[in-house]
């Protein structure tokens, strides 16, 4: 028994439409495309087509899963954030465009002032720093996290991309790897996308974060900043001289964070908004 593609794929756009999926017609030929293995030209010459029974079981049981709510990128496996392909499962939080805003300011200092050193704290999938080390050669950048799915994940991600000469990944509660005997080790510039959602907001959350996505890469504690002052309590001590910081923040967190940073004695606090102009990331310097 066989189905024509063309069937098979306005049958998948209404079952995703149905389970209320914005982006019903992209996503499940997007789906379509994960499960056969096709490029967007390769899909084009899909249309006149026929698939197997089987083939297109195990398609409309990538589709009951996007209709529960599962995030497309855990289907897949995969997400572009800057241009460059993470790899990224449930344990670990899905890179989203708003984070791009702090790749691109930590880049311009990176440049500006030719640090050669960064520090990804909270790192996840890799991906803030697997872009800085892309797109900044010659910078070391280390990337640290308490989850040891993240760290696995990073890893392989940074091996994916060809990293793993400027990369290095360790384990750990926030700068603990970092405390030395004779000294800390100290970075130019440390980036971070901690958690920040206050907990009584997380139950509110779309389904696709709160049902699958890992609530410690999302809970900041009762007020959403437990993360800023753990960080920001230290963090100068992990700075080399004429060193900064560049956070993602909550959108209605930039003066909460700066009072944090001037609290914690840095200085030149600046505060910029994403594509959306909602408040998204801080810069401070040391």
């Amino acid at each position: 028994m066989t189905m024509p593609v063309k069937e098979l794929l306005i049958l998948g756009e209404k079952r995703l439409a149905n389970a209320g999926i914005s982006n019903a017609k992209g996503e499940s030929q997007d789906l379509y495309c994960y499960r056969f293995g096709l490029n967007q030209r390769q899909f084009l010459m899909e249309w006149q087509k026929t698939r197997e029974f089987e083939d297109c079981e195990s398609y409309l049981e990538l589709l009951d899963r996007r209709a529960d709510r599962e995030p497309i990128q855990y289907i897949t496996g995969s997400q572009n954030f800057y241009g460059y392909d993470i790899h990224v499962e449930p344990g670990v939080l899905i890179p989203r465009l708003d984070s791009e805003t702090v790749v691109e300011h930590a880049i311009e200092l990176i440049k500006d002032r030719h640090y050669k050193t960064v520090l990804d704290l909270c790192s996840g999938s890799g991906a803030l720093g697997i872009a800085i080390a892309k797109e900044c050669h010659g910078v070391k950048v280390t990337f640290s996290d308490e989850s040891e799915d993240a760290v696995r994940i990073a890893k392989s991600n940074i091996e994916k991309l060809g990293l793993s000469k400027e990369c290095k990944v360790v384990r750990g509660n926030l700068f603990e790897p970092f405390k030395k005997f004779f000294g800390n080790q100290k970075f130019d510039l440390i980036i971070s996308n901690p958690p920040y959602i206050p907990t009584n907001v997380i139950p509110n959350l779309d389904r696709e974060v709160k049902d699958f996505e890992p609530v410690s890469a999302l809970d900041g504690g009762e007020t959403g900043l437990d993360y800023y002052n753990k960080i920001l309590d230290s963090a100068g001590d992990y700075l080399k001289k004429n060193g900064a910081i560049v956070l993602e923040i909550g959108y209605d967190q930039a003066d909460d964070v700066s009072k944090i940073l001037e609290d914690a004695g840095f200085k030149d606090i600046k505060v910029f908004k994403d594509l959306a102009g909602k408040d998204r990331t801080v810069i401070a310097d040391f």
